[in-house]
This record gives structure tokens, sequence and C-alpha cells, in this order.
């Protein structure tokens, strides 16, 4: 499909172009739109022969929404007549999802998730193509607007379906219990099922920062993207790499414990003292605000705590906050007490702390004389599902208290601290990920920018952003989206197990063994034989395991068939690659490769096995594992005679992942 610019991408550029100053950015926006139109159904070709679907594979707050705004322009341009974008069902994140299709799309008409009940009205509107439909991720909803295209004989409708946040909501969350024989399909998958297959000439594109679910479904589901767009980045972003890369420049520590106090659930008597740990957040995020502000009188700024998803939790913090604030407004009347004192204390050492990476900080006294003006303005709000408060800046200090609501999609503006404490017993990586809201642009304000949280925690979102910069290496390798597997560092796992068919998930794990079940003996497998045997003579095969490259490894593994009478799950060479070639990228805390290039090679002659072993069993003799060191992955390479059954000569491998803490997981076809 040629993809041509037309009215709307102009004005949507035009609109975008305002708050993005960036040529180049602009340009690369435009570019990933471009990549997902051609890759999208032709919308005046007729009903395609094959579903249309994919993924926009973003970081978290990286400019998506920009992506997905061109892309629905553009889409009305070249002939799309609907672009139905599915969102949160969240009100908050409803809203600013419409507010931005609305500020947009100013060419075209945007319906929202009320606009379809007046059905005559309704199919007035659908007459005027093309247009655009905003429905938030809810049974309900969904079901009713679908019944509302039917109603409105709107199925010849080329179009272009938008799953923002796809892995949130719109998988089977009934996965697992089906593939034990029961359960029926989610209410909310069933219905974008039916939107899919109600338009015959659509394309469903899937949107996120954290497509671990959708990598793990099965790569013949439907829900599974055939192609990735990955976005980048523009200038200015901070991501992972400058919390967890860095030599903790803008991490602070907190000792896991104040998190407990801070939870009032279960707690006879919660403690009416504000913890050190958020205390010093706190004056870190007075210093810094007021110093921004100094500078640019117009500015709000941000702070966030979130550190659970009890609301009960959420009150008793909001509560507690409230009164420091009220106390501090009291005790910096008086310079003259100790409380004084003792505040100014914390103010100070925050405000040097600040100063190791913002050396252009206002004097501290003036900053101080501020704080006092402006305190008594500071808005402290409670986001979750029971209040009706929004995340918008109202004041010079904003301090937003909340759970899930705060922890998926929402943007918060000129967020300078974050207190974060969530600390579940099995983290999801993707849902972790999810609650870095202090990713975003912030280059700007990096200098006064913090995160204050345990190590353990800490731990966590650097195992994680090590799994992002893996996965997103190989999906530029592998753009088809049928092959990325998922490093996992323990005590992460990839996501929710609810939405997986655990019968067809495999897993690499560290310091294990591999091997097909049988390798193809056949009269074609002699030609692999003999170039195996050339590329394996200088290896005399009693000594111990010789260094060698990865690379190598998998040149040698290519060269290895298994006989697929007997069944390929584990040892599927695509994956095994993947696995391979991400072991070579992974990095330690301080930057340096884990393994890098690395790996080792034991070579054996002469063996006569001729049973099957299972995909995990293991083919070598008593002591030969301690032939390579476990520091890198070994390959042992056993070259079996032709059998009394007629069965030709052939090298059947064993691969062995080196020692670690991390299993690489993947999905396989059943």
């Amino acid at each position: 499909m040629i993809i041509h610019d037309g009215a709307h991408t102009t004005e949507v550029l035009n609109v975008l172009s305002a708050e993005i100053k960036y040529p180049d950015s602009l340009r690369a926006i435009t570019e990933k739109a471009v990549q997902i139109l051609e890759q999208s159904v032709n919308p005046i070709g007729g009903v395609p022969d094959h579903p249309s679907d994919g993924l926009l594979y973003g970081l978290i707050q990286s400019g998506k929404t920009s992506i997905i705004t061109v892309a629905a322009a553009m889409a009305a341009d070249n002939g799309f007549q609907c672009i139905l974008i599915l969102t949160s069902d969240i009100d908050l994140l409803y809203d600013q999802t419409k507010e931005r299709a609305v500020k947009a799309l100013r060419g075209l008409h945007v319906l929202g998730k009320n606009d379809w009940k007046d059905a005559p009205r309704f199919e007035r509107q659908l007459k005027t193509t093309p247009f655009v439909v905003v429905c938030s991720k809810n049974g309900s909803k969904l079901k009713s607007l679908l019944e509302a295209f039917k109603a409105a004989h709107a199925k010849g409708l080329p179009t272009l379906i938008i799953d923002d946040e796809a892995d949130q909501a719109s998988l089977n969350t009934n996965t697992r219990k089906a593939s034990k024989g029961g359960a029926q399909v989610s209410r909310i998958n069933d219905v974008i099922t039916e939107f899919r297959n109600f338009f015959p000439v659509n394309t469903y594109l899937q949107v996120t920062a954290t497509p671990q679910a959708l990598f793990l479904q099965a790569p013949d589901h439907n829900y599974r993207p055939s192609y990735t767009v990955l976005s980048e980045p523009g200038p200015g972003y901070v991501g992972g790499e400058a919390f967890f890369e860095s030599t903790g420049r803008i991490l602070r520590d907190v000792d896991l414990h104040e998190i407990d106090q801070l939870r009032a659930t279960n707690q006879p008597s919660p403690t009416d003292t504000v913890p050190t740990g958020l205390k010093k957040a706190l004056y870190t995020f007075f210093v810094g605000a007021t110093s921004k502000v100094m500078k640019d009188p117009q500015e709000c700024y941000a702070f966030l705590c979130h550190v659970s998803v009890s609301k009960r939790d959420h009150e008793h913090i909001v509560n507690l906050i409230d009164r420091f604030k009220g106390d501090a407004i009291n005790i910096l009347q008086s310079a003259t007490t100790k409380s004084y004192e003792t505040l100014v204390k914390g103010l100070r050492e925050a405000y040097d702390d600040l100063a190791k990476t913002e050396p252009s900080l206002p004097g501290f006294d003036e900053i101080v004389e501020k704080i006092k003006f402006y305190l008594k303005g500071a808005t402290i709000k409670l986001v979750n599902a029971t209040s009706s408060e929004e995340v918008k800046l109202e004041s010079v200090y904003n301090i937003f208290v909340g759970g899930n609501k705060l922890g998926r999609g929402v943007t918060i503006k000129n967020l300078l601290v974050s207190y974060y404490g969530r600390n579940p017993k099995k983290p999801n990586a993707d849902t972790v990920l999810q609650h870095a809201r202090m990713y975003g642009y912030r280059t700007k304000d990096l200098g006064v920018t913090r995160l204050f949280l345990p190590e353990r925690l800490a731990e966590h979102f650097r195992l994680i952003h090590q799994m992002e910069s893996a996965l997103r290496d190989l999906v530029k390798k592998y753009p088809k989206g049928k092959f990325e597997g998922l490093y996992i560092s323990s005590p992460l796992q990839a996501t929710r197990r609810n939405v997986l068919d655990p019968n067809s998930i495999g897993y690499y794990v560290a310091g294990r063994m591999y091997n097909p079940t049988y390798p193809l003996r056949t009269q074609q497998a002699l030609a692999h034989t003999k170039s195996l045997d050339a590329k394996l003579a200088s290896y005399d095969g009693t000594s111990s395991g010789q260094a060698v490259t990865i690379d190598l490894l998998i040149e040698l593994l290519h060269e290895c068939k298994a006989n697929p009478e007997y069944g390929v799950e584990l040892w599927e060479m695509k994956t095994i690659t993947v696995a391979l070639e991400k072991l070579k990228a992974l990095k330690k805390p301080d930057g340096n490769l884990q393994y890098g290039n690395k790996a080792y090679l034991i070579v054996r002659r002469g063996r006569k096995l001729e049973t099957a072993r299972r995909e995990t069993q293991g083919i070598h003799n008593s002591g030969e594992e301690a032939l390579a060191p476990t520091d890198a992955p070994a390959l042992f390479m056993y070259r079996q005679d032709a059998t009394s059954k007629g069965e030709v000569e052939v090298w059947w491998p064993q691969l062995r992942f080196p020692d670690g803490n991390y299993v690489m997981a993947f999905s396989f076809d059943r």
C-alpha cells in the first residue's frame, strides 16, 4: 500500500509541532506512522486474504500517543473510514486519550463513549466519513458500541482499530483456566474479537510499552502481533538508563520497613509520624520545585507517592502528608524554635543533595523564604478508584497519592520527585515497568529529579530495564514478531499468568541442559554431518571445553537438524538463536557485558546412542558436564556412529546455558 500525505496528516503535524520543537522528532513520528500504514490492510482493496495486525512498541511516556494520532490522520487520508481507539476504562485515562484525539485530529469528528446512545443520530454521524470513535475497554461500553455499529449497518466501513495499552485488559484473562479444560473467554477479549470479525476490512494495531504478555501468546494466536513497529524516544527523554544505569546520582535509598509503616491496612493503630525517607523526599521536592519556580514563575511541579493498591493506605498517607504540611507551615512562622531548626536542617540537607546534580540552584535562604510563601497553596490529591481528582497541576506544589490509577498510561507533567514502595512477593515485570511514571521528557528537570525507593525495589527496576533493553534489541532484528524471547530475572515473572497458556510456554533456565529429542539421521542429514566434520576437525575430542564464541555456537547449531517425528518444542533453532543472541547483549549493573560473545565447545566422537531423550534429559556421560566452566554458554557436540537400523552417522548437540539468576521465556505452537 502506497501512503499519501493529506490534509488530516498535515493538520495533525501542525498541531504537534507546537508541542514537539524538534523537526527530527516529527519526522521520526511520521516515519513510524507510515510503517504502520504500509503494513496495514489496503482499505480500498477489498477483503484481505489474511488478518492484518501489528504492534506499536514504545517506551514508557515516550510519545506513542503522537504516533497514534499521526497514524489515525494518515489512515483517514488513505481510505480508512473509521478509526476506532480503544483505551483504558479509568475515567482519568479515557478523558486524557479523548482530549488528545480531539485536540490533534481537528478535521475529524471524534465520538466519545456516550455518543452512540442515540441510535438514529449515531447512524447519521457514521455517514460522514472518515470519523474517530474513542471507547473505553469496558465490557458493557464495548458491547453497546458494537450493537450500535450493527444497527447502523456499518459492517462495510474500512476500519483501523487502535488498542492502546493492549496488554492490559484486551487479552483473555481466562486463558490459564481454559488450558485446563474450563472457563469461557473473558468478556472484553470476546467483544474485541467480535469487533475484529465484524469489520471485514480492518487492521488491528496493539499499542504498549510492555508487550511481554503479547509476545508470550502462542505464535499463531490472533492476539500475538505479526509485525512490530519499534518507536524510539526523541531528544530530552529520560528512561531507565538515567535511573538504573548511572552511579545512583538521582536514586535515593529508603528503608524497606518504612514502607510497611505507611500501610494502614491491618495495623490497629497506624503511626501518625511521617517516616524519615518520605520526609526527605518531601523536603527534596519543596527545594527542587521552588528552585525551578524562581526561574520560571509560570510553572507548577509534581510529587508522586505510590506505595500500595489499598484505598485505606492512600487515605492514611494523604492525612499524614496533610498534617505534615500544616505542621511545617506553623513551624516556618517561628524562626526561633528547635522545631524550626530541625525543619531547616532537613531542607538544607535536601538542598546540598540537589546541588550535586544541579549547580545553578538559587541561594538556600531565598528558597526557604519562597517555601514559606508557596507551602500554604500546596495541593495533596488522592488519585484512586474512589476519588474524582484529576492529575492536573493547580499550584506550585502538587502532591499525588494513589495506586493503580497512577500506575499505567497517565502522564504526570513536571514530575520531579517520586516515592515508590509497591513490593509484591512475585512482581510482574510489565506491571512494575508501567509504574515508572518518572520516565518521560524530563531532561530539563533532571538536575532536581529524585527517585526514593528501597534498594530491593531499585534492583527490580534494574533487572526490568535490562530485560526491556534486551527485548528491544531483538525486536530490531526480528520485527515480524514471531521469535522474541523474554529475558526474566528472578524474583520477577514476565506478566500475569491468567493470560498465558502454560502448555504453550517454554523456558530456558540458567545452568540447564537442552538437546534435541532425537537427531535427524536420514540420508539427507549426511551433508550436514560432513559439513560439521570439517568445521570441527581441529577439535581433538579429548580436551576440556575450548573457549570459542557464541557466534560459532549458533553457526554449528544451525547444522544440527532435529527429527520432527519425535517432537520439537524447546529445541527450536530460531528460539535458541534468539536466546543466545540475548545473552550476548545482556549487561551488568555497571554497564559491562554479562557474558559477551564468550562460549565453550566440547567435542566427543565415537558415540553409539540410539535412544530418544527428553529435551531436558541430556545425552552426556557421567562427569562430562564439568568439562566446561559455567560462566558462559557451552555446546557439547557428540558424533554418533551409524546405527544397526540403517540410520546415518550424525552430530547430536547438547546446549548448556550459563549460570545466572534468569530464565528465557518464549511461546511455541502446541
